[in-house]
């Protein structure tokens, strides 16, 4: 299996590894999925134009990896609602961390990564299988198919 090691700084939390789901545009999630309103375990992307690469996906469970957030205080109050019941992803890997994201990866325990010496939402595709180590800001990816 041919492994793709990502290297940066220290990231926020611990280690987690799962199924990569990548999206391409910066996320804002009371934007972006607007199910979770209704129902806390749907995660599913729900707007085509804010977040085209991802619409129809759910991210609960996956390594989520995009290039930054957007927006303000509200993902952190969706991303909190949706852990509670067991729907957050399991790491986030991103270009630059927006504090909203960094607040929230730290509220609740979220391994996140970012500032790595290749742009991940290149690199990485969804499907790949993605083990985040962020005490060490490391990022080992294996191309899914591998």
């Amino acid at each position: 299996m041919a492994k793709i090691m990502l290297t940066g700084h220290k990231g926020i939390g611990g280690t987690a590894e799962g199924e990569a789901l990548v999206c391409q545009e910066p996320i804002n999630l009371m934007a972006d999925t607007g199910n979770v309103w209704t129902d806390l375990r749907d995660t599913t992307f729900t707007n085509k134009v804010g977040t085209p690469s991802v619409y129809g996906e759910r991210f609960a469970g996956k390594v989520l990896v995009f290039p930054t957030g957007k927006g303000g205080i509200f993902s952190t109050n969706i991303m909190m609602d949706v852990a509670t019941v067991g729907c957050a992803p399991k790491a986030i890997v991103n270009v630059m961390a927006h504090p909203v994201w960094a607040t929230l990866a730290i509220v609740l325990n979220i391994p996140l990564v970012d500032r790595l010496d290749k742009d991940p939402c290149t690199v990485i595709e969804t499907g790949d299988n993605v083990k985040v180590d962020a005490r060490r800001g490391i990022v080992e990816v294996t191309k899914k198919g591998s």
